[in-house]
């Protein structure tokens, strides 16, 4: 695999940064948005889900994850639409890093910092 620029410090040094900031973006936006989530879908009541068959609390769950990805797919978009300062600096390209594409904190993060599902699958779980 060759590459049209010469790795130096000074190039390792603006991706690491690079990298950590992609990283900072992804979890700072995944936290403000589960918890806007959570605010919208309300607590998560135990006595309430008591009569609910497994089969619709499981499709429930289901279409929360689902709705998860499909965030996570603007939040890659939001991400990767703003710019990095030091883009062309020791011929580092921005657009050439593989972490703009995923971000795997960020559906943790989703999924994790959503008390209302986290407690749904905690609840659902511990049916079986």
């Amino acid at each position: 695999m060759s590459h049209d620029v010469p790795y130096s410090a000074l190039f390792l040094g603006v991706k690491l940064l690079d990298i950590g900031l992609i990283t900072m973006y992804y979890f700072v936006l995944a936290i403000a948005v589960a918890r806007f989530i959570d605010t919208v879908g309300g607590k998560f009541i135990e006595n309430e889900y008591k009569d609910v068959p497994q089969w619709a609390l499981f499709i429930e769950i289901i279409l929360q994850l689902f709705a998860i990805g499909i965030v996570a797919y603007f939040l890659r978009n939001i991400v990767s639409a703003i710019p990095f300062p030091l883009d062309g600096v020791a011929g580092y390209n921005h657009s050439r890093l593989k972490e703009l594409d995923g971000g795997e904190i960020m559906p943790l993060i989703l999924i994790l910092f959503q008390k209302n599902l986290f407690e749904k699958i905690t609840y659902f779980v511990g049916k079986f």
